[in-house]
């Protein structure tokens, strides 16, 4: 959790959620189940708490925590910032309750100043989710109990009214035009699974982390060009740290091509 990130793409981390567990082969060297095994011994008991039990032995354990007192952290910040949703797990996790997911949204729609960048390898919870017209309804319900539920207090319920005068259109914009949302894509085989489900999902701004890159990706001729009429964004990276797999130079100049034919 950081107002201030090294994520060269982002400004500030907003870790709501903690923990998560490997899907597919982009998750084998995971930096975050590095930072948990370090966060598990932090002398802060709520930073402590927030990390305990997701990590042992150097693997995810499978247990998300739900860091409740880091949701109203955005309403906080007036400076406007491009914040990554969930460095430390994914937002479309099976154990995040929809609930929870609809209160991140709520939290996001009351932060118009702020660019939210959603990423996730759970491209099908996130498509059902966000087509869902009760999920929609859960959001409105969530933006009612932080506005008027009290929920939301002081100087930052203040902040709150203040940009947002007429919240309530604002917050049913749909989607909402400051999140971005995203999939992981490290390989062809997940370019082919998650882009369509990415594409099947309303989204101001769509984009891809091809990050870590493991082998070629055509984005252009997988399913069409289609593909890229409808991608905002490619974000594309090698893996880093201890047992890193390499990335070959021309993996990655194949995209910059092919997002330049794309316009």
């Amino acid at each position: 959790m950081a107002d201030g990130s090294k994520i060269e793409w982002t400004d500030a981390t907003w870790n709501v959620v903690i923990g998560c567990d490997k899907v597919s082969p982009g998750c084998d060297h995971c930096y975050a189940i590095r930072t948990a095994h370090r966060m598990q011994a932090n002398p802060n008991p709520k930073i402590a708490a927030a990390y305990a039990g997701t990590e042992a032995d150097g693997e995810w354990t499978g247990q998300v925590n739900l860091v409740e007192d880091r949701l109203e952290l955005p309403l906080s910040w007036t400076r406007p910032r491009r914040i990554f949703v969930n460095a430390q797990s994914d937002l479309f996790h099976k154990d995040v309750p929809d609930e929870f997911i609809a209160r991140v949204w709520a939290v996001m729609a009351l932060a118009p100043q702020h660019t939210f960048q959603i990423l996730t390898k759970r491209h099908g919870r996130m498509r059902s989710l966000l087509n869902a017209d009760y999920f929609h309804e859960l959001v409105q319900d969530a933006i009612g109990s932080l506005v008027w539920g009290g929920a939301v207090k002081g100087a930052i319920a203040d902040n709150v009214r203040a940009r947002n005068n007429a919240w309530l259109p604002l917050t049913r914009a749909w989607p909402l035009p400051n999140v971005w949302l995203g999939v992981s894509v490290e390989d062809q085989q997940r370019a082919d699974i998650r882009i369509p489900h990415l594409m099947a999902t309303p989204a101001a701004v769509r984009w891809l982390s091809c990050e870590p890159l493991l082998g070629p990706v055509d984005v252009i001729n997988g399913l069409g060009d289609s593909w890229l009429t409808g991608i905002d964004w490619i974000v594309v990276g090698g893996e880093s740290g201890p047992d890193s797999r390499p990335m070959h130079p021309e993996w990655a100049r194949s995209l910059r091509d092919q997002c330049d034919v794309a316009g």
